[in-house]
């Protein structure tokens, strides 16, 4: 699995996007793109990359969630590559709904879909196990403040989360996390305890 992260637009509010491909490009691996973002920005750069030969550059397209910053521009994306758009939830251009534990090929791997409700009713993780990576969305893997309000879902898609072996993270807005990952959601899982939030 190769993961590009794509540059944004820096003119508008938007989300990081990235392309997965596969090692060697091959025909069989599945051309994947994770949140478009709002506009169809991310189009030129996609251009410019090898992709493979003969194969279409983004092939499917998947969200994290249905927010306008990571999904306003699905429709552009759709348009140019005729990809298919999977999500947890129907919206604009989704094609096919993702259940909670189904797994999609995405490059020359599978991503495992988790559903973590809290920033938005259909956010999802996406994890690599192959590659140990995480694409988290805005799902919120740091809690500290008391005052915050979590559903059991959340805690349990959480829970799943700890589970998974995970060495890095990819998400909506912040850098990626190369270290102490797992520990980073551990933690979360602590202090969501000590708020009083029991595990399932």
């Amino acid at each position: 699995m190769r993961i590009i992260p794509l540059a944004k637009n820096s003119r508008i509010y938007s989300c990081h996007s990235y392309l997965i491909l596969g090692d060697w490009n091959r025909v069989e691996d599945v051309n994947t793109l994770i949140d478009p973002g709002t506009d169809g920005f991310v189009l030129e750069e996609i251009e410019r990359l090898s992709t493979g030969f003969g194969k279409v550059a983004v092939e499917q397209i998947i969200l994290t969630h249905n927010h306008f910053d990571h999904a306003a521009g699905v429709l552009a994306i759709k348009e140019r590559y005729n990809a298919k758009v999977l999500a947890f939830i129907d919206g604009p251009g989704v094609d096919e709904l993702l259940p909670d534990g189904r797994f999609v090929k995405a490059g020359n791997d599978f991503l495992e879909v988790i559903h973590t409700p809290s920033h938005s009713s259909d956010s999802i993780c996406l994890y690599a196990p192959a590659a140990k990576v995480l694409f988290s969305g805005d799902t919120q893997l740091k809690a500290n403040e008391s005052c915050e309000s979590y559903t059991k879902e959340y805690v349990a898609g959480l829970v799943k989360l700890a589970g998974r072996n995970i060495e890095r993270i990819y998400s909506g807005h912040d850098a990626p996390l190369t270290s102490g990952c797992r520990e980073i959601i551990l933690q979360t899982l602590n202090n969501l305890r000590k708020f009083g939030y029991s595990q399932p």
